[in-house]
């Protein structure tokens, strides 16, 4: 993994944070801090030496050294690992201060040695101690309380005016005057808010993940494109040129990110989070992302179980409500039919119906421009618990309902809609 990586039987140590240990079989790598280290030390090689002998009330320091722990301090090269003992009022710099059998509680800052009453050590680098600078920044000493002075990123600004701050980027901006987008910062505009690292006016324009792009369209990943517009189809934030494709918007559907073939050689069979493609067969069925043969299988809300012996599927069964990208729900259904958009807050099976409680909900018909509020919260009742597709709490869903019939026919996830009206009322502007 690195250069100060060894072997320790079946695994890799870096040797500056850990040795290896004949004390576990199989052989292990440990920290520092453990007892075998502190007894035995640790070679370049992985290979945990016999302990130096030390006299009475010592202990091993490293390799090849002891050290007094009461009177003596023990610092640890981190390359070599050879130790070597300092009197108590002296400090580790850069390396690994030991006390043994675990790790000194104080600076732990190198194989160097320095006297923390007359010197500071910040990154490696040592400086003399100045009255009230007791804090470091990157390479350099500074107090709290000195005046005009603030760290940024590791760098340290002076004369610095009242009122500045450090951006995420490490630059200085001044929050009445600057506005600051992910790590850059512009100077303020009350009209401009931020896409990504730039600014944009979102009273003409319009941000795609960090991208912006002008006039009143939707996104689909970081491009821009309008609805209304048969030659386009966005497929989960893919956007697709149907005129390049030689298809009529109403005939192309999506799986995922995929644009599907025209006709009927491919059936998309899709999951929460999942949608995969498959070559259509005679006798084969989705259930969730998976598509078995129904004659071997049954499926319920989703969940395969393998039919005790094989069924006759050639049986008129009434298919529950299919589980459609936005996009891929017919202009004409989604803004003539009565649509309801909800958040599922909970799902309950009582014999074979399926009882969904919503929050958030809305009623609408496009086409005639009615959209209103439903009481919260707002209960639906599926009548086929099985046939019906699995559902995620916490996201927002559309339910196309059957004119004639009242039963849902239609349901798409809109979690991933930015804004789900926008998203219905855009594709039956026209």
């Amino acid at each position: 993994m690195s250069v100060h990586h060894q072997c320790c039987g079946d695994h890799q140590f870096d040797q500056r944070s850990h040795c290896c240990c004949f004390d576990s079989e199989p052989l292990s790598p440990e920290p520092l801090n453990a007892s075998c280290c502190a007894s035995s030390g640790s070679n370049h090689l992985g290979i945990a030496p016999t302990s130096p002998k030390c006299m009475s009330g010592k202990q091993p320091c490293g390799l090849g050294a002891c050290f007094n722990p009461t009177t003596e301090r023990c610092c640890v090269n981190p390359t070599s690992l050879q130790g070597q003992s300092y009197s108590h009022d002296q400090t580790c710099c850069e390396g690994t201060l030991r006390h043994t059998p675990y790790l000194y509680n104080g600076a732990s800052c190198g194989s160097q040695v320095y006297n923390p009453d007359s010197k500071i050590c910040c990154a490696g680098k040592l400086s003399n101690r100045v009255l009230g600078k007791n804090l470091c920044c990157g390479t350099t000493p500074y107090g709290v309380e000195d005046r005009g002075v603030l760290c940024c990123n590791q760098t340290l600004h002076c004369e610095v005016e009242d009122g500045y701050q450090c951006s995420p980027g490490g630059h200085l901006y001044l929050p009445s005057r600057d506005m600051v987008c992910g790590t850059r910062v512009h100077l303020n505009d009350p009209d401009k808010h931020c896409c990504g690292e730039e600014t944009y006016y979102p009273w003409n324009e319009i941000c795609c993940n960090g991208h912006k792009h002008r006039g009143n369209k939707s996104c689909c990943g970081v491009k821009a494109y309008d609805p209304s517009c048969d030659q386009m189809k966005c497929c989960a934030g893919t956007l697709y040129d149907l005129q390049f494709q030689d298809r009529l918007s109403e005939e192309a559907q999506c799986c995922g990110s995929v644009l599907m073939e025209a006709g009927s050689t491919q059936t998309c069979c899709s999951a929460p989070g999942l949608d995969l493609l498959y070559p259509t067969q005679p006798g084969f069925t989705c259930c969730g992302h998976r598509y078995p043969n129904s004659s071997l299988w049954s499926c319920c809300a989703g969940v395969l179980h393998p039919r005790p012996e094989p069924h006759n599927t050639t049986k008129n069964v009434i298919p529950g409500p299919r589980l459609l990208p936005l996009g891929d729900l017919k202009t004409e259904v989604l803004c003539q039919s009565k649509v309801l958009v909800g958040t599922v807050e909970s799902v309950s099976v009582k014999m074979n119906e399926r009882s969904i409680v919503m929050v958030n909900t809305m009623y609408m018909q496009a086409s005639r421009g009615h959209v209103s509020a439903m009481a919260s919260p707002h209960y639906l009742t599926l009548p086929d618990h099985c046939s019906s597709p699995e559902l995620v709490l916490g996201n927002t869903y559309i339910w196309v309902k059957n004119n004639y019939s009242d039963t849902i026919s239609f349901i798409s996830d809109l979690s991933d809609h930015s804004s789900p009206l926008h998203s219905i009322l855009s594709r039956c502007s026209k």
